[in-house]
């Protein structure tokens, strides 16, 4: 489904041979170039996604709302995923991949692409994409004086999936092995009930919003986007909770390159989520300093589905309160 942008405004996809080594598939477009642009000038929004999924996950919703509004918005695919090619034989990507080819975007992508504002980008996230801005920020403190702000919603707690995981076995053993099948076993892009029920919640379109043959789509997507998968292994090894104060704070928040202050930022919860749990999202809110989350109603894909507009609105709100 093409995203339905403004006539002024096109949606590109561009293959960006980063200095990273990747040669990343992009989807952008610039509305800030249309001719009936009014208003002052947006920073551009940088959307990573998460895991099974692809920039194509922020174009059919998030897109259209935000370059309607006059935001320049781009939005990467991670190795492994819509077209970002991981290498011959490559099965799993280490964090530290995604945090250099990070990087790499918005030093080379950003500034050659999305020229039409000085303001700093905005990085917005999701699930799995959340960590990657962790230890983004983890590894560059200096980077924070690059960005605008961040936004990171149903994020991957800071401490991974691990404690997460032994909550949800406490609580429901159901519910705790739909995670499993799901996502360890890769079973949502063969059960379309059961990916329906993780990412888009209820049980129909008239619940969600999201068809039949949304979700039959969506499926082909993720079977494609989960071929390359992050190294678990490998991330359980140097998690972010691994670098934080007594308060569950992030120490690259107290160092020097902060000593001026920093960004803000917006962790997001959603009240239907059946992957991330409110103790999870409470954890990532510390994380970044904050007192508390801003919870929506939505189920895990707050960009999909017609409850999409709850999340989008808490992200211009805070563009427009805490950025501008």
């Amino acid at each position: 489904m093409a995203a339905n942008l403004p006539e002024e405004v096109t949606l590109l996809e561009d293959q960006e041979n980063l200095s990273s080594g990747v040669s990343m598939k992009v989807l952008w477009s610039d509305s800030s170039k249309a001719t009936n642009k009014k208003g002052p000038q947006l920073p551009p929004l940088i959307f990573l996604h998460g895991s099974f999924h692809g920039a194509w996950c922020w174009s059919e919703r998030f897109f259209p709302y935000f370059a309607n509004l006059g935001y320049p918005v781009a939005a990467l695919n991670w190795r492994g995923t819509g077209g970002t090619f991981a290498g011959e034989g490559v099965k799993k990507v280490k964090m530290e991949e995604h945090v250099q080819d990070l990087k790499a975007f918005l030093e080379e992508f950003v500034p050659s692409k999305l020229q039409s504002t000085e303001l700093k980008p905005i990085l917005i996230s999701h699930s799995f994409g959340g960590l990657s801005i962790m230890k983004y920020l983890e590894k560059y403190p200096e980077k924070l004086q690059d960005i605008g702000g961040a936004v990171i919603m149903c994020s991957v707690p800071p401490s991974g999936n691990g404690r997460m995981t032994m909550r949800f076995l406490r609580r429901s053993l159901r519910a705790s092995w739909k995670i499993t099948a799901g996502l360890a076993m890769k079973k949502v892009i063969t059960d379309p009930a059961l990916c329906r029920e993780l990412f888009f919640g209820g049980a129909d379109n008239d619940d969600s919003g999201v068809s039949d043959d949304d979700v039959i789509r969506y499926m082909g997507y993720f079977h494609r986007d989960s071929e390359a998968t992050i190294d678990l292994m490998d991330l359980a090894k140097k998690l972010p909770s691994s670098q934080i104060d007594d308060a569950g704070k992030a120490l690259f928040l107290s160092s020097p390159e902060t000593s001026n202050g920093h960004p803000p930022f917006l962790v997001v919860g959603a009240t239907e989520d059946f992957i991330v749990d409110q103790e999870g999202v409470d954890e990532t809110a510390k994380y970044f300093g904050l007192d508390s989350p801003v919870m929506v109603d939505s189920p895990h894909d707050v960009m999909l589905g017609k409850k999409y507009q709850n999340a989008a609105d808490v992200i211009h709100q805070f563009v427009q309160e805490k950025v501008l």
